[in-house]
């Protein structure tokens, strides 16, 4: 369990990382630890205010066939750069392309790294 959360965690930091090194209007102010300082900041708000953003537009995202969840993640994208001196995006259309960006590149990347629900059997 401990192993799939830090791999998450992980591939959200490379996410994040190879986004801000595409966007111009995305920067990342330090090295790899604040990499993983915003990785873990960005899932803390998408865990609790994204959770609650979500459940509170229920009725938008019905009614956008869930398209609505991008601005969302926009909103999140934006209150981590503003909580963190480590991130700056330039304006809330880079964090709309940041957040389908990060989006896009953490399902490819847990679609390489994934690994099974239930660990495989060892067979002495």
């Amino acid at each position: 369990m401990l192993k799939r959360l830090l791999l998450h965690w992980v591939l959200l930091a490379v996410a994040i990382g190879l986004v801000a090194a595409l966007l111009p209007g995305v920067h990342i102010h330090g090295g790899l630890l604040s990499l993983l300082w915003i990785a873990a900041l960005f899932a803390l708000i998408n865990v609790t205010l994204g959770t609650l953003l979500r459940l509170l537009t229920i009725p938008l995202l019905l009614l956008t066939l869930g398209l609505f969840t991008l601005v969302i993640n926009a909103v999140i994208f934006a209150l981590t750069a503003r909580w963190s001196d480590a991130l700056s995006i330039d304006n809330f259309w880079w964090d709309l392309l940041a957040a389908l960006c990060v989006t896009v590149v953490t399902a490819v990347l847990h679609f390489v790294f994934r690994q099974p629900l239930t660990p495989k059997p060892n067979h002495a």
